[in-house]
């Protein structure tokens, strides 16, 4: 774990202490913050004082966490509904239990609306709200600016831009919680299925089931890290592998509370137009390539800020420049990423940007000699299907990989890595070992079979 993640983390258990005992609808507010508050850490760093503050090792984690989670224990509800994250749809298309889904934002909604089965289907935010006593409110603002006058809170919760931000999002997070309300009000709901039970919304929507005794299940939905993935809070976590389950319980994840599936990526099967991708002949071993056909390169971008992306498709189109047609760039972009803000950065007319929903992932992957991303779940995908990756980052420990990652940051590496493919014909790209022998599942998924 970097300093930096370290450091989040620690100020994250202060957060959780500080606040624990502000409660909204039976819901403590410390705890659906955890994720807001990290992102905050991290763009505020630079302001925050670091010096005292109190260091956690890594191997505790949850267990610094656990007494500010609900003690859950979920009742046997029979029949009822399971409320499912929209985009978990195609996870279950072939489900026999019923489902209400629910989308985060306004174009999830729209994705999902041409799914006729996709049905019912709700957008949190048009929810109506449920009428809460005003008064309770009115408690969590004050007890709120009694913290940020009390001289023994500790010195960043007095701080002006963050009793500004904290103000600001709570009174947000307060409509969330009226919404969902209305939500659970009008349906029984015997289970939730989410595939992020930490971040904003995924830990409103488990976080208010497990306050009414339902159970929650998390199904792994990208790869796992130090930041986005713990403490573990759902009732059962569905992972994809021994390597993923090893990486949660190293930070103290309770192992009674994960169960291995299948890998199974919801998104790569979600709005594909029937347009194909470009063809190409194939007529060579996998990873073997035709010393007269053009490179495919795949680059799967992920949501880490436009000047992160821009940065590095502007080092790729540089390097690729000098060999163009010869390779030819794929770019895919992630769900909530629109082509437009990318497109004018394309400098070869062999580059193409991939909208979400224009051409399935799995298509792509097949269609490409290699992938290029940062360490996105798109990279276990293409792993899963034999396909060598380079990650777009410094070099770091990759805990699912059992060979040697292989990395590229710059645009004077990824320079290299074309120069080496045009001067070598017929070179054969060797992929990566996973450390769990898995296959990914392209066709009917059953989930009834782990929930």
């Amino acid at each position: 774990m970097q300093l930096k993640t370290k450091t989040i983390w620690c100020f994250t258990i202060e957060f959780l202490q500080t606040f624990a005992h502000i409660y909204y609808d039976r819901l403590p507010i410390s705890l659906l913050l955890l994720r807001d508050f990290q992102k905050f850490t991290e763009k505020n760093l630079s302001k925050i004082d670091t010096r005292f503050i109190k260091r956690q090792p890594e191997s505790s984690i949850q267990k610094a966490c656990e007494p500010y989670l609900l003690k859950s224990r979920p009742k046997q509800n029979a029949g009822g509904y399971i409320l499912a994250r929209a985009d978990l749809y195609p996870l279950t298309k072939n489900s026999k239990q019923s489902y209400i889904y629910l989308a985060h934002h306004k174009n999830e909604y729209k994705r999902m609306l041409r799914h006729k089965q996709c049905r019912p289907l709700y957008n949190l935010s048009s929810l109506p709200e449920k009428k809460l006593p005003v008064s309770e409110a009115k408690r969590v603002m004050q007890e709120l600016n009694r913290i940020f006058k009390n001289r023994q809170t500790p010195a960043l919760y007095r701080k002006k831009y963050f009793c500004t931000w904290m103000r600001k999002t709570v009174k947000k997070l307060l409509v969330s919680i009226r919404k969902l309300h209305t939500l659970f009000e009008k349906y029984p709901i015997s289970k939730t299925l989410y595939g992020s039970t930490i971040n904003r919304h995924g830990v409103l929507v488990t976080t208010f089931a497990q306050s009414r005794h339902i159970c929650t299940i998390n199904f792994q939905h990208g790869i796992l890290g130090d930041i986005g993935h713990l403490p573990l809070n759902a009732d059962m976590n569905l992972v994809w592998g021994k390597s993923h389950q090893k990486f949660l319980e190293f930070h103290g994840a309770p192992k009674e509370k994960i169960k291995i599936v299948p890998p199974y990526f919801p998104k790569s099967h979600i709005h594909q137009k029937s347009s194909p991708p470009p063809s190409r002949r194939i007529s060579t071993p996998p990873n073997k390539h035709s010393t007269s056909a053009p490179y495919h390169v795949l680059v799967a971008l992920q949501p880490l800020g436009e000047a992160f992306n821009t940065k590095m498709i502007r080092d790729i189109e540089t390097a690729v420049r000098p060999y163009a047609p010869n390779i030819r760039i794929h770019y895919k972009l992630h769900p909530d990423q629109n082509a437009s803000t990318y497109k004018p950065l394309l400098s070869s007319i062999h580059s193409r940007i991939h909208q979400h929903g224009s051409t399935s992932l799995q298509q792509l992957i097949t269609l490409s000699d290699f992938m290029i991303t940062h360490s996105s779940a798109a990279a276990y995908e293409a792993l899963l299907s034999n396909k060598p990756v380079y990650y777009y980052s410094k070099p770091k420990p990759i805990y699912y990989l059992k060979s040697q990652p292989q990395f590229i940051n710059n645009q004077q590496n990824t320079k290299r890595l074309f120069m080496k493919l045009i001067s070598t014909p017929g070179l054969v790209l060797q992929p990566m070992t996973l450390n769990d022998h898995l296959s990914p599942v392209l066709g009917t998924y059953n989930i009834d079979a782990f929930i």
